[in-house]
This record gives structure tokens, sequence and C-alpha cells, in this order.
């Protein structure tokens, strides 16, 4: 989430002192409005994903429609075919390449209970969030926002990995949500994912039709 504006001489001088007050400001409460605003005031909202391992990327396409409805694709690298999942109310469905078929208990159950939680309790950003101002992503004039950094953890192989943080980016026009970045925290460093919101007005989520009626989740 964020955006700037370079300025030249005696300009610069009067931009700096109240830049710094707004990176130092957290504007988590805005964080958190624009995504409540995507939970109440849409009917529903598309995400294209992509999560980076190394030099691969999972791809992720989701459709979310409210108040209890979701499509998701996953594509693993190297793979022609992508993992598909869909929920309606407390139905869930799954197609791995050979069909429809309805989801087991337990896998439908987190299923649900995934699209429970995201679509129906108000978004908590957790830490704190520096106002970044505006800038230009994906050729998008946008508003930003950055989390504070995570604690380093550690690689498979023992050695310590980069600490990360979250870059939060809102359109000032709608007010949404429009791109969730989590990289490295130094500068330039690796993206790991990205996730970009879309908000189409034909958007729909319905049960696949060639599946058998599932079983409601109980």
């Amino acid at each position: 989430m964020i955006r700037f504006v370079i300025a030249a001489g005696a300009a610069a001088l009067t931009l700096a002192a109240p830049l710094a007050a707004a990176r130092a400001a957290d504007c988590r409460a805005e964080v958190e409005s624009a995504f409540e605003k995507q939970r109440t005031h849409t009917p529903g909202y598309h995400v294209e994903a992509e999560q980076f391992q190394d030099a691969r990327a999972v791809k992720i396409s989701l459709d979310y429609m409210l108040p209890d409805r979701m499509a998701q694709k996953i594509l693993p690298p190297h793979e022609t075919n992508a993992v598909e999942t869909i929920a309606v109310s407390r139905w869930a469905w799954g197609n791995m390449g050979g069909g429809w078929e309805e989801l087991q208990p337990q896998f439908a159950q987190s299923v649900v209970a995934h699209v429970a939680e995201t679509l129906g309790k108000p978004v908590k950003a957790g830490g704190t969030f520096e106002c970044l101002g505006k800038t230009t992503v994906d050729g998008r004039e946008l508003i930003g926002y950055r989390s504070g950094a995570a604690p380093a953890g550690s690689t498979a192989d023992g050695t310590a990995a980069a600490a990360v943080v979250r870059t939060v980016y809102v359109d000032p026009t709608t007010g949404l949500p429009a791109v969730n970045m989590v990289g490295d925290a130094k500068e330039g460093g690796k993206v790991w994912a990205k996730s970009v919101f879309s908000y189409p007005a034909d958007l729909k989520v319905e049960a696949p039709a060639a599946a058998a009626p599932a079983r409601p989740v109980r």
C-alpha cells in the first residue's frame, strides 16, 4: 500500500518535514477501512495472486462473492492443470483435473470456514502501517501503506531469512484495496507474494454444473 512525489530546490525543504511526519504516523485504521469497505460495500471481488518460491511462482485466482461464495484456482509451477475449489454457502466441491467432486467433510469444513472468516468478519491489520503517500504501481496512481518489518526467521537450511514487510495499495478514487505485496524489508529486496484486486460488475460464483449435489457442512 504506497505513493510518493519528488520535488526540487527550496520546495523539497518545505515538503521534507510533513513527509517525515506522515511516515511516522500509524495509518493502520486506513488500511482496515479499505478492506472493510471491500467486504461490506461491494458484491464481491476478484484476486489475481502470485506466490514466489525461488525462481518458481504459484499462480492463484480467487473470486469472492458476498455473502458466502468463493471460487479458487491454484496453478503450481510446471503444471498445466489448476486445482480448483468452489464453495457456496455450506457446500464445497473440488476439481484436480478429473472433474468436479464433493469435498470430503474435513476439507469442506476448512474451505467453508475460510470463506466465513474472509467475508463475515472485519479485517484487523496486525501491527502498525506507515503512510507512504502516492506512487505509481503497474501504471496506476495509488495510495500506499507499509507494515513494520516482521522479525527474520530461518530458512530450511537454518540460515537467517530476510525480514519482510507488507505493502498495501489503495485506489484513491474508490477507497478499495488495489494491490497487496509481501517482500523483503530492505530496499530493492525480493517480492515473495503479490495480489491484485479487481471488482468486475459481472462477477458470479456458482456451484459446478457437472458435479453431484454436495452435502452441507454442519
